[in-house]
């Protein structure tokens, strides 16, 4: 990337972060979050453009998912959470922001991809997670699309224990 390319590249999610800034410091108050209110609303807004980018991966996926298992089994549609929730770090209480997409089947089967970070720095980690063994399987990095994939399918394996 030249010089410019990196600017415009910047600009750019700098506008799509303060675009949902509004939204996110209004999640906030509805959420209770007594922290720095601006920079935790820079946090859940870059949390939410980046979730954003990753929704067309991420359903495409679990809509795959679907019919890979070709069964009789009824397939819920796919919920999307946003929400934050208290994570204990060293001997500190932070709050941790979180975009959720579950996929669930059957009387208790399914698969949730997280992306969250915690609020006192925006280091984004996304986890994929089986509702029946409750591993939860880190995609590192967040970006890395083939690794999303691999681990989305090991999940849906041990999830369903199929033999395709």
């Amino acid at each position: 990337m030249t010089h410019n390319e990196n600017i415009s590249t910047w600009k750019e999610r700098i506008q799509e972060i303060n675009k949902v800034r509004p939204e996110a410091i209004e999640f906030l108050v509805k959420s209770g979050v007594e922290e720095d209110s601006q920079f935790s609303a820079l946090v859940v807004s870059a949390l939410w453009v980046d979730a954003n980018e990753k929704d067309r991966l991420i359903f495409t996926a679990l809509n795959d998912i679907q019919k890979l298992y070709e069964s009789p089994m009824v397939f819920n549609e796919i919920e999307t959470v946003r929400g934050v929730e208290p994570v204990i770090v060293g001997e500190s209480i932070l709050n941790s922001f979180y975009c959720l997409w579950i996929l669930e089947w059957g009387e208790n089967q399914g698969i949730s991809v997280k992306l969250s970070t915690n609020s006192s720095v925006y280091s984004p980690v996304m986890s994929i997670k089986g509702r029946t063994h409750q591993d939860e399987v880190f995609v590192i990095p967040t970006d890395d699309e083939q690794k999303f994939l691999k681990c989305m399918g090991d999940c849906f394996l041990l999830e369903t224990k199929a033999i395709l």
